[in-house]
């Protein structure tokens, strides 16, 4: 997972960044877990660091994940982002994902988290949410919205106005 490494160095335009990370989840990678696989279809960027003080991204209090390991929060489950080197963190929230192999979508940040990751025993080890590389028949057009359902926090920089919602429109095939 090098490309979620590299993205905040110095100088980069976060909206730039966040697009190529988009681009590469939604069409080169899937979420397997014990049951289905998913394709990936909103998610939304958070980033807090001293040159970019997004006040909606969640507090890392209790725990502080690395790159790449899934963070669980109130609104619902995102990829962790952090940034050793130049300071910051933050997180890609997963908004709506679809089952491949039922063509089913699933709408909104708390289903998602519990689509991908109810149903996995407590006595054995068959826990395996993961991203995997995946092909797709077909690569579909990127769209960009603002963010939604943020509260004040965000807007006391203006940060709520950045378009880092990203989504795909699926063929309904």
């Amino acid at each position: 997972m090098e490309f979620l490494n590299v993205v905040f160095q110095s100088g980069n335009d976060l909206t730039d960044t966040f697009k190529k990370i988009a681009e590469k989840l939604f069409n080169e990678y899937a979420i397997e877990t014990r049951y289905s696989i998913y394709r990936l279809v909103e998610i939304e960027f958070y980033w807090r660091s001293e040159e970019h003080d997004d006040n909606s991204v969640y507090r890392r209090v209790h725990i502080d994940p690395e790159t790449g390991t899934w963070y669980f929060h109130y609104s619902g489950v995102d990829i962790a982002l952090k940034d050793e080197v130049n300071g910051g963190f933050g997180g890609i929230l997963i908004r709506s994902i679809y089952d491949i192999q039922s063509k089913k979508l699933h709408k909104g940040p708390q289903v998602c988290a519990m689509k991908l990751f109810s149903g996995t025993s407590v006595f054995d080890n068959s826990f395996k949410t993961r991203l995997i590389t995946y092909k797709f028949n077909e690569t579909n057009p990127l769209k960009t919205i603002q963010r939604k359902g943020l509260g004040k926090n965000a807007e006391i920089n203006d940060l709520h106005k950045r378009e880092y919602n990203f989504y795909l429109e699926l063929n309904k095939n």
